[in-house]
């Protein structure tokens, strides 16, 4: 009798179980949306190491002749226990890579019109096709060397004692690939490296220094002290950006090994980073506590980033998906549980005078109500059952969608939310019924009769 009566209006009946259903689905994606965040993979991604300190310029990008100095490093050292550490080191001298113009080409043309391209090669110095580029060289410990991923090649040239090998740094993408393989030298090539001791900008048509009324046209680069270096390219590889230059440009970015760059530049290779790994989490939390208090205070001359902070970093971003998600859930949830207090509220009303019949003809409260609770449990178990259909046809195509969003997103199927929403589905289907019709009997049947006409 209760399914008969849900079918009186079954327009009703579905718009009330439809509202339950997408608020137990939208639940269930959130749980799997939050749940699926890596943790793992965000905090290696924003950080190579469990420490890395420097100076504020380092981190806020500035450009400084000098970061953190090998006495700061020493002591740090000294009070830290790290199970792996290293210094990265800038070079603070010109130097320029020879590269394809066609390389060269495609990234001035993230800057520059068609024109001005073809302006700016013409002023630039050739060796046949080979244009002199920018580069960013950086010079690792070769302890640090275990930072790097390999692309493609053998990084172990690069340990061996007064090498010329060079490894060129490529730009993967979030997954891992590589998007133009075209652009860089391939392992084997040998590129020449021009380190200068000075560079000024000359006046092509007078070979003087240029003035500020020269045409931009005219500007030439002028290099003193030039030399010429040979490297082999041994690898391609990722290179952190936790412990990179941390900006980009013009040009390769390469690493050499801290004592060929140091041979090689004329000893202009500076500590620019200091990194370290931790044994345990004891250690890691001595660290820290001693970083904190060595970098406090608005003027220190340091900074320092932990994996610490980027897991504090991704509980905030997750804890904002589950906020905004939460309420989205909870709106959605109370619209679905007034659509169904209402189907139960009108039913109710609008059947008084059948109710009022029954028990005239000897149908007892309790038979009555226990007819509404079936009505309220159907209800509950249907926008269940709905919402577990949808969280089977939705879920995985949601999960493949978020994955090629967010990087650090793992899509794992999961039902349990669905299922932990049956108990409460099963009160609440019970306990509404109970309480509308407590409220709606407490007149007499005549009344009920006289009061329904």
């Amino acid at each position: 009798m209760a399914f008969a009566n849900l079918g009186r209006n079954k327009k009703k009946t579905v718009l009330v179980v439809v509202s339950l259903a997408l608020s137990v689905t939208l639940f269930n994606a959130l749980c799997a949306f939050v749940g699926g965040f890596s943790m793992e993979k965000y905090v290696s991604f924003m950080t190579c190491a469990d420490f890395i300190v420097s100076t504020p310029d380092y981190f806020r990008y500035n450009p400084a002749d000098e970061f953190i100095t090998p006495e700061q490093i020493e002591e740090i050292a000294a009070n830290t226990k790290s199970s792996l550490s290293g210094t990265g080191y800038a070079v603070r001298k010109p130097v320029y890579l020879w590269m394809t113009e066609d390389a060269l080409r495609q990234d001035y043309a993230r800057y520059e019109s068609a024109e001005q391209l073809d302006s700016h090669m013409s002023r630039m110095e050739h060796r046949g096709d080979m244009v002199m580029g920018d580069t960013r060289i950086e010079a690792l410990d070769n302890s640090l060397f275990d930072k790097l991923q390999v692309f493609d090649g053998d990084i172990s040239p690069m340990l061996e004692p007064n090498n010329n090998a060079i490894a060129i740094a490529v730009s993967l993408d979030d997954y891992g690939n590589l998007p133009n393989p075209e652009y860089y030298p391939k392992v084997g090539d040998t590129i020449t490296a021009t380190y200068a001791d000075d560079v000024k900008y000359i006046d092509s048509r007078t070979g003087e220094l240029r003035t500020e009324d020269t045409p931009e046209e005219y500007f030439q680069e002028k290099l003193y002290g030039a030399r010429d270096v040979e490297y082999t390219v041994c690898a391609l590889v990722e290179l952190p950006y936790s412990m990179s230059y941390r900006y980009g440009g013009i040009g390769y970015e390469t690493v050499l090994s801290v004592d060929t760059a140091q041979r090689d530049s004329g000893g202009a290779a500076i500590p620019m980073l200091y990194l370290f790994d931790t044994a345990d989490d004891a250690d890691e939390a001595e660290a820290e506590q001693y970083l904190s208090k060595l970098t406090a205070g608005e003027f220190s001359p340091l900074m320092y980033e932990s994996k610490a902070t980027a897991r504090s970093e991704f509980a905030q971003f997750r804890q904002m998906f589950l906020l905004v998600g939460g309420i989205l859930c909870a709106i959605i949830g109370l619209v679905g549980l007034l659509n169904f207090f209402n189907a139960m509220m009108t039913s109710i009303l609008s059947r008084r005078r059948e109710f009022a019949v029954l028990q005239a003809v000897g149908m007892t409260n309790r038979q009555l109500k226990t007819m509404l609770i079936y009505e309220g449990l159907f209800y509950a178990m249907s926008s269940v059952s709905a919402a577990f259909i949808l969280s089977l046809a939705v879920g995985p195509l949601a999960g493949k969608m978020l994955g090629s969003m967010f990087w650090f997103f793992e899509y794992r199927f999961t039902i349990l939310p669905v299922l932990l929403t049956i108990p409460v589905f099963l009160l609440l289907g019970w306990l509404i019924p109970c309480m509308m019709y407590d409220n709606a009997a407490k007149c007499s049947v005549v009344e009920q009769l006289r009061d329904a006409q």
